[in-house]
């Protein structure tokens, strides 16, 4: 394996293109002089975004007006109309269940965080909150969980994991956090599956699986096919105590 580092003061795309062009990125590997060559290619970038820019990237650093581009996977986000011209397996690999859009996510999550802190307020108006409230400090919260819930899902980390890292007794604090990361565990899980949903890391971590040939599509499917359906949260708010307790 050969890890290249590209610094944050040059430009990302640009310098991405001209190592793989000149044949620095890839021992024996030029496209320089055989632009055709870039067919053999396929590139990962971390968006949509850097995707559509790539291929503006190239051209000018070919110096060409058209040129038969390497082909550009986005793992950010894969763009599903790229399995409407790939092989079978490929096109099967964007059957997997679909992921909440970011906002949506977001804004779940702090409906939970806010049913979670309410459960923290002093029972005297004279005490100081445990939890700062209002929507911006549960948004907040709610965003920071969303971004370690990413990490995990992209680390393969069990929440189980967190469980012996201190003792019982070790400070109140942290035995709060641990509580409060019982939404990520129990609580968000059992949403996504009334929803029929995944994560997003985990969607776009399989599918990266998938389309590299690491993980057998028709395996897959053959574990797809066994699926519990809850209704969402929406429709069985009677369940919300329930799961706030056990959070």
């Amino acid at each position: 394996m050969r890890v290249f580092n590209i610094p944050a003061s040059a430009p990302f795309l640009r310098t991405l293109a001209i190592a793989l062009v000149d044949g620095d990125l890839v021992p024996g590997f030029s496209a320089r002089h055989d632009p055709g060559r870039l067919a053999d290619a396929t590139l990962y970038l971390p968006t949509r975004r850097a995707g559509r820019m790539a291929r503006e990237v190239f051209l000018d650093v070919l110096a060409r007006d058209a040129a038969i581009l390497p082909r550009i996977v986005t793992l950010g986000d894969i763009d599903e109309d790229e399995g409407a011209f790939a092989e079978s397996d490929l096109r099967d690999s964007f059957e997997i269940a679909p992921a909440l859009d970011d906002l949506t996510r977001r804004l779940t999550l702090s409906r939970l965080v806010a049913a979670w802190t309410r459960q923290l307020r002093p029972e005297s108006p004279l005490e100081a909150p445990l939890i700062a409230g209002g929507p911006a400090a549960t948004l907040a919260l709610a965003t920071d969980l969303a971004r370690l819930m990413d990490d995990m899902a992209t680390r393969g980390v069990d929440w189980a994991a967190l469980d012996g890292l201190v003792p019982d007794a070790l400070d109140r604090y942290w035995q709060l956090s641990l509580d409060f990361l019982r939404i990520a565990r129990e609580a968000w899980p059992a949403h996504l599956a009334g929803l029929g949903c995944i994560e997003a890391a985990t969607r776009r971590d399989l599918s990266a699986e998938m389309n590299a040939g690491r993980f057998r599509s028709d395996l897959f499917f053959r574990i797809a096919q066994v699926r519990v359906e809850l209704p969402p949260l929406r429709d069985r708010t009677d369940d919300l105590p329930m799961l706030i307790d056990e959070v």
